[in-house]
């Protein structure tokens, strides 16, 4: 992040200075609280309806969240370009976390194959904690590291190795004292063959612990590197994200009841991108707090660690986006990735094409936001056929599930797929002749609105003709109503 219109921020600066305490608060928490919660409702359920896998299907609600960020600082004369992909990215990773039998967990029973036997339901909101950990961290720890304006690679090498470190030791701790980690270990349940659930609990608890063991390792090297940033977005996203995962999970306790109107779990998952959102916003305020300090801090780099940085930013990057579809479509991956790494490689070497670097981090960032925006809606739409086509009665729900893809389901995607990568490339061509980065002037609460209705047609497409749909029309209206009001603010 970094000041690109001064007049713009100045202008913000004097008018946050001059407001009272009460309409800050309204101004800089409030109203953006309930868009990214409200937003992010919508997407997280739509992460965990048919048609999406775990990861991709993160990507929904983290590029969300990072086109609203993108609003933000454009609203500050702010850029941050780069915020979209690396939440996105980042948050998706979580999205690979299994939590599904917990559910029982905090009823007291687990399910040991044969048989029901008892838990202490603590332990179930425990492991409902950890798991919100695991979802938040990675999105948290790529959001501070894309904003972060150290970039050496002493840094990167501590960033990767000292949180992969204690993964691992966190992995061999699960191996070493199992009776911490699988309830009901005592019994002798997990000797011998044992069947899905407990398989499940194996795989599922060893997985969540080891990312919060990665968690705890990407604190260690934030305070090691003083890197104050990382450490509070560590401790906002992820450690907040931990109880409130937890308490959304409350809704599960109402199965049972009222099953006909209220699907309880599309409840909790509303709840908690609600809940996530809200973190998101936390740590907006706290990264604005940073900027001032570093309005002036992207000076031209050299053209050789100009590359360098590029070319790990491609690596990385195409590593991610090659995750979205390793269980289904992997060529559909295949392609986005080598779509994302040639036009960052041609931004990668055009200094030494005689464009100066600093004209080349703004069509970088250009390239950037135009690549994730594309990707957003491949992948919203991707998943959205599943249901589409039997609300469309192009296909039976018999034809296809979250990773089927009949003829028909192909018919519904690749037009749509096709068009929008075809005018995203034709953007993102454009954009590596662009001028220096400037503040056009963009009609946001047309662009947002029309985020808002989409998402929340997605979302009711999904779960038709579930009653809970009327709740996802409620969140539409909260969030058109604050970007409303943020807009009509901005104008006074």
């Amino acid at each position: 992040m970094h000041v690109v219109d001064n007049q713009k921020y100045h202008d913000y600066q004097a008018a946050r200075a001059a407001a009272p305490a009460w309409r800050n608060v309204l101004d800089e928490y409030v109203l953006p609280a309930i868009m990214f919660g409200s937003i992010g409702a919508i997407a997280w359920a739509i992460r965990g309806t048919d048609g999406w896998g775990g990861i991709d299907g993160t990507v929904v609600p983290g590029m969300a969240w990072g086109i609203l960020w993108y609003y933000m600082c454009h609203r500050r004369g702010v850029s941050c370009y780069g915020v979209p992909f690396w939440l996105g990215m980042g948050i998706a990773l979580g999205g690979e976390l299994g939590y599904g039998q917990y559910v029982s967990w905090i009823r007291g029973l687990f399910n040991a194959g044969e048989e029901i036997i008892h838990i202490s339901p603590w332990l179930g909101w425990l492991w409902f904690g950890i798991t919100g950990i695991g979802w938040g961290a990675p999105g948290g720890a790529a959001l501070a590291w894309s904003l972060s304006e150290r970039k050496s690679a002493t840094v990167w090498l501590g960033r990767i190795i000292i949180p992969a470190a204690t993964a691992y030791l966190g992995w061999i701790a699960v191996q070493t004292w199992p009776g911490l980690f699988f309830p009901n270990h005592n019994l002798g349940i997990y000797d011998g063959e044992i069947g899905r659930h407990l398989d499940r609990t194996i795989y599922t608890n060893t997985q969540n612990f080891t990312v919060v063991s990665w968690w705890l390792g990407s604190i260690l090297v934030a305070v090691f590197q003083r890197d104050w940033l990382s450490l509070k977005f560590n401790a906002i996203v992820a450690g907040g994200f931990g109880p409130g995962f937890a308490l959304a999970a409350i809704w599960c306790l109402g199965y049972g009841f009222a099953a006909q109107y209220i699907d309880w779990w599309k409840m909790w998952e509303l709840s908690s991108g609600f809940n996530l959102g809200m973190l998101y916003v936390i740590a907006f305020g706290v990264a604005m707090r940073h900027i001032p300090r570093r309005v002036d801090s992207h000076a031209n780099p050299s053209k050789g660690s100009w590359f360098a940085g590029r070319v790990f930013e491609i690596i990385v990057g195409s590593l991610f986006i090659m995750t979205l579809y390793l269980e289904q479509q992997f060529w559909e991956s295949v392609l986005l990735a080598l779509m994302f790494a040639v036009f960052m490689m041609i931004v990668a070497v055009q200094p030494d094409m005689g464009v100066d670097v600093q004209l080349c981090q703004a069509r970088r960032g250009r390239v950037l936001w135009i690549y994730s925006v594309m990707l957003f809606i491949i992948v919203t739409y991707h998943g959205a056929t599943s249901t589409l086509g039997k609300f469309l009665e192009t296909h039976t729900e018999e034809m296809v599930s979250q990773y089927s893809w009949p003829v028909e389901r192909f018919a519904l995607f690749l037009p749509v797929a096709i068009a929008v990568s075809l005018v995203g490339m034709a953007m993102m061509t454009r954009a590596l002749r662009s001028p220096l980065d400037t503040m056009r002037s963009v009609n946001w609460r047309l662009r947002l609105t029309t985020l808002t209705t989409v998402l929340g047609l997605v979302g009711a497409v999904s779960i038709w003709p579930s009653k809970i749909g009327v709740v996802y029309a409620l969140m539409v209206c909260f969030a058109i109503g604050s970007i409303v009001m943020i807009e009509e603010r901005v104008r006074e």
